[in-house]
């Protein structure tokens, strides 16, 4: 497949209404990654309360996701845009591009794998998994990144010898089918364990760790359904790389092979718009947030540092003593791990007191579980 795009006859045969339709329809699919992935991390970044450690983990695959609209997509524009007007493309071009397409998918996948296995353990172990260190999920992000940048190195020095079948194997397997796998039974596993769990005593026999499990089990839901997405969005393009490299007379005339790819290809660049959708549906406090953003946008509001709390990093001040009819809301946490963090209304109240009794706005965000 990464031959096929090389060959520029097919190019020839596409009409000008339809090179517009495509460079439109990618033109989208751009600003809905970006914009959808710049909210993801931007509302992580701001509210302290979705810094946990599972969505540290869903921090680096929306990172993945925003580089497919900063560079992947792009590159791949300027590819087959410059075959058709009959421009030269530079092999170093072709080759930053392949490659850094694999790094980026294979990171991907690799971390959707991570927290496949992250969610099984929170499941079946929820106490457990709540006293695991954070160092522990900050290897499970460098991991994939790692692995993903020593396979896609590869790619440019396959061509040195005579092993591309070898390499397409290697990038199939390790990369799609083998993370697929895992995948798919660590999630039977949580449904399983999950449909003859709640009614066990040892799990739910508090309500706070009731609680706590439900909201495991909904974002392993989450998850699931990110994962089913992200795998009909990715099989195509391993199926149709996978018969272009060991059966290319099985595929069709080379415009509709042309055709073929670029179904496939935005096929897997539209994955990276749907998983902020997934996120926001499923995510009532990423709702929050994005309602506190888009009217500190539109209102032009100014986010300071928040005088009231240690726990807090931003918050909105106003002159006017309006009470603040917003989304992001203050939280008490009663107990919890060594990652949560509590806050006190008496605090705020004796904070109140030494401001002269002055009425306030203000968001306070402060550490909970997932």
């Amino acid at each position: 497949m990464n031959q096929s795009t090389n060959s520029s006859s097919y190019l020839t045969k596409i009409s000008h209404l339809e090179l517009a339709i495509m460079i439109g329809l990618y033109a989208v699919l751009l600003l809905v990654i970006l914009t959808g992935n710049g909210l993801i991390l931007s509302a992580f970044f701001i509210n302290k309360r979705l810094r946990t450690a599972t969505n540290t983990l869903i921090m680096g695959l929306a990172v993945s996701d925003i580089l497919v609209g900063f560079v992947s997509i792009p590159c791949w524009l300027a590819i087959f845009t410059s075959y058709y007007e009959y421009a030269s493309t530079t092999q170093t071009t072709y080759t930053f591009y392949i490659t850094f397409d694999i790094f980026i998918g294979g990171a991907s996948i690799l971390q959707l794998t991570a927290l496949s296995v992250e969610r099984c353990h929170a499941i079946v172990c929820p106490l457990r998994h709540r006293t695991l260190s954070i160092k522990v999920f900050y290897v499970m992000i460098a991991i994939p990144w790692l692995y993903a940048a020593i396979v896609a190195s590869l790619q440019p020095v396959q061509f040195a010898g005579d092993w591309q079948d070898v390499y397409t194997l290697l990038v199939a397997f390790t990369c799609f089918f083998i993370p697929f796998i895992v995948i798919f039974f660590a999630y039977l596993f949580i449904y399983r364990f999950a449909r003859n769990q709640p009614g066990k005593k040892s799990i739910c026999q508090h309500r706070a760790v009731r609680q706590a499990y439900k909201k495991d089990l909904r974002l392993s839901i989450t998850l699931a359904f990110i994962t089913g997405l992200f795998v009909a969005a990715w099989l195509p393009l391993f199926v149709v790389t996978m018969i272009g490299t060991y059966y290319p007379h099985y595929l069709p005339s080379s415009l509709r092979t042309f055709r073929v790819i670029q179904l496939v290809k935005f096929c897997h660049y539209g994955n990276s718009a749907l998983n902020p959708v997934v996120y926001a549906f499923r995510n009532s406090e990423m709702i929050a947030t994005f309602r506190y953003i888009a009217r500190a946008l539109l209102c032009k509001e100014r986010l300071v540092p928040s005088p009231l709390s240690r726990t807090s990093s931003l918050c909105k001040t106003s002159l006017k003593g309006n009470s603040l009819s917003g989304s992001l809301r203050r939280s008490s946490i009663k107990g919890g791990s060594h990652r949560e963090k509590g806050f006190l209304k008496s605090e705020d109240q004796e904070e109140n007191k030494k401001r002269g009794g002055k009425n306030y706005d203000s968001v306070v965000f402060v550490y909970s579980t997932v």
